[in-house]
């Protein structure tokens, strides 16, 4: 009995210790456990004390110290707000918190059971069915955001959530852009952060993000979807680096050394140097990079997502359409994301700090 209770008192005091970091006492909500640390911000699961429904909390600390901070919040904020659909997370309420480095965003989210990394690296059976069915769910997310312009630039298995139905449902919008034709004017501050996110971001960052391509679509989302896909597959990681130059030898040593319309639009004197010191490659036979795992349709499917260069991948939709999807695809009306999430973005681009605060301020005491 009394390890009962000192096991209670152990609890309660790391919800209070939650409760206290994520600063949720002037909120209907209660801390449980802290779920996970991501680039942007912290997750907890709370209870929602209105209904006792558990719900997902993501923290985004210091939002407003920046502008970088602040327009990547915006954005975030601006793509939950208006998305509604059955393979995109969820928003149920938002809320903001005075920091030590100005505002701290709450924003509060269905809670899903776990996500796809879990599962992966799980002893659960991964049949063919069940890959094509994550796959599936995933695309039409994706072909959701991509028909507005927005690229989510962010995919892996631990942002892709699932309950124990096999719903599967895409999460954490915080690198998510509009998607330009030209990005020479993406931030300095922001292109860095990117390219030295957690090295766990490594195994499915495109090609064009890595050799410093200046060609970002939503292409990139395409690759890591294919990349998220192989692993299904193989359960590990296609391509795993420790760093940007190991991946970048990995994925040559695989694909072969880049077209030279690719090499020549490299802007980075490095990333040409470890090209010339890696020397010529040949690109393996997808069979003998899929060891031999995957079934003649999902190898040709891979091989589509998974071109070194970002202009000869197949885009959502074409994906979609492949007989390897032929027995999970339902014939559903197609929902069109509403063009205001896509004006909202294109204007964020251009807000000074103090209107990018300003109008964050006014996104989140507005939320019904």
């Amino acid at each position: 009995m009394a390890g009962l209770n000192r096991d209670r008192m152990l609890t309660d005091l790391a919800k209070r210790k939650l409760q206290i970091e994520f600063k949720l006492d002037t909120s209907p909500y209660e801390g449980v456990v802290a779920i996970g640390v991501g680039a942007f911000g912290t997750v907890c699961e709370a209870i929602d004390q209105r209904t006792d429904a558990r719900v997902a909390i993501k923290k985004i600390v210091h939002a407003s110290a920046t502008s970088t901070l602040a327009r990547r919040t915006l954005r975030e904020v601006y793509v939950l707000r208006h998305i509604h659909h059955d393979n995109l997370v969820i928003l149920l309420d938002m809320f903001q918190n005075r920091g030590s480095l100005g505002t701290d965003v709450y924003l509060v989210m269905e809670l899903m059971e776990g996500n796809l990394d879990y599962v992966i690296r799980s002893n659960q059976i991964m049949d063919n069915n069940l890959i094509a069915f994550f796959l599936y769910q995933i695309l039409r997310g994706l072909r959701y955001l991509h028909k507005a312009g927005i690229a989510h630039r962010d995919l892996k298995p631990s942002n892709l959530l699932v309950n124990s139905d096999c719903h599967l449902r895409i999460g954490d919008f915080g690198m998510a852009k509009l998607s330009q034709i030209d990005e020479f004017n993406e931030e300095v501050e922001e292109h860095s952060f990117y390219m030295t996110q957690q090295i766990a971001t490594l195994p499915y960052r495109a090609p064009e993000l890595l050799f410093s391509i200046p060609e970002h679509s939503m292409n990139v989302d395409i690759w890591a979807t294919g990349c998220i896909f192989a692993e299904m597959v193989l359960r590990h990681e296609l391509f795993a680096g420790h760093n940007v130059s190991s991946q970048i030898k990995i994925l040559v040593m695989n694909m072969g050394t880049p077209s030279v319309r690719f090499k020549e639009m490299i802007t980075s004197r490095e990333t040409r140097w470890l090209l010339e010191d890696i020397g010529s490659m040949e690109a393996r036979q997808w069979n003998d990079i899929l060891e031999h795992q995957a079934t003649p349709e999902a190898q040709n499917l891979i091989e589509l997502m998974v071109q070194l260069n970002p202009w000869e991948r197949v885009n959502a939709e074409m994906a979609l359409n492949h007989p390897y999807l032929r027995n999970v695809k339902r014939h559903d009306d197609e929902k069109i994301c509403p063009f205001k999430v896509k004006m909202d973005m294109a204007a964020v681009d251009n807000m000074s700090h103090e209107e990018l605060i300003e109008t964050l301020s006014s996104e989140l005491s507005s939320f019904v």
